[in-house]
């Protein structure tokens, strides 16, 4: 009389083989199809960081104290408020110790606009007014979202009659879709609502 032999699971040997290598199959698969979606996905989202950074150009500051501090010394893109009241916390730069170089704390007032345009805002140390003219300092795109960290253009008048310049970060959520396909035109669109870009300068 013949003996089959069975696995734990009830199967034959040879079909439990055939059954593992299977799974392992499908799970090379699996891990090679999420892998190329990732690579995907980072490919649009540095496409999108990049047609971004052309379209809103990055100035830089100066990091001088006094009358100095904080003014743009390379010239980016310059933007312009579309609306009124925007909020802005107010620059100033510090220095670890006295040999030391100096580097900006920002103290973003932060201005969050959803996917259907409300709008969310901490209070911050100034109210901008409409037209005031922005230049950026830095961008960010992550999942669903795309920051801009604004910089006044000139010293804004602070409610104790001092001036500095205003800081205000920008959060535009996005349907990830929008941003995993590199939707430029309508990312640009969006941000350019509140954000202008100043043709004159």
């Amino acid at each position: 009389m013949s003996v089959l032999w069975e696995d734990s699971a009830g199967l034959p040997p040879a079909a439990a083989k055939g059954d593992s290598m299977h799974r392992f199959m499908l799970l090379i698969v699996s891990t090679s199809m999420t892998l190329a979606a990732l690579v995907g996905t980072g490919h649009a989202a540095s496409s999108m960081r990049d047609a971004l950074s052309e379209r809103f150009r990055p100035s830089r500051m100066e990091m001088a104290t006094g009358s100095d501090e904080g003014h743009v010394v390379t010239k980016g893109t310059v933007l312009r408020l579309t609306a009124d009241r925007i909020p802005a916390g107010v620059l100033r730069t510090t220095q670890l110790n006295t040999k030391s170089p100096r580097f900006p704390v920002h103290d973003y007032a932060r201005v969050a606009i959803d996917e259907r345009g409300r709008v969310s805002a901490e209070p911050g140390s100034v109210a901008l007014t409409q037209g005031t003219r922005m230049v950026v300092l830095n961008l960010k795109t992550d999942r669903d979202r795309v920051r801009l960290f604004t910089h006044t253009l000139d010293p804004v008048q602070l409610p104790d009659g001092r001036t500095a310049h205003g800081c205000t970060e920008f959060v535009f959520t996005f349907d990830p879709t929008t941003l995993n396909t590199a939707d430029i035109a309508t990312v640009n669109a969006r941000i350019e609502q509140w954000l202008a870009v100043d043709s004159a300068s």
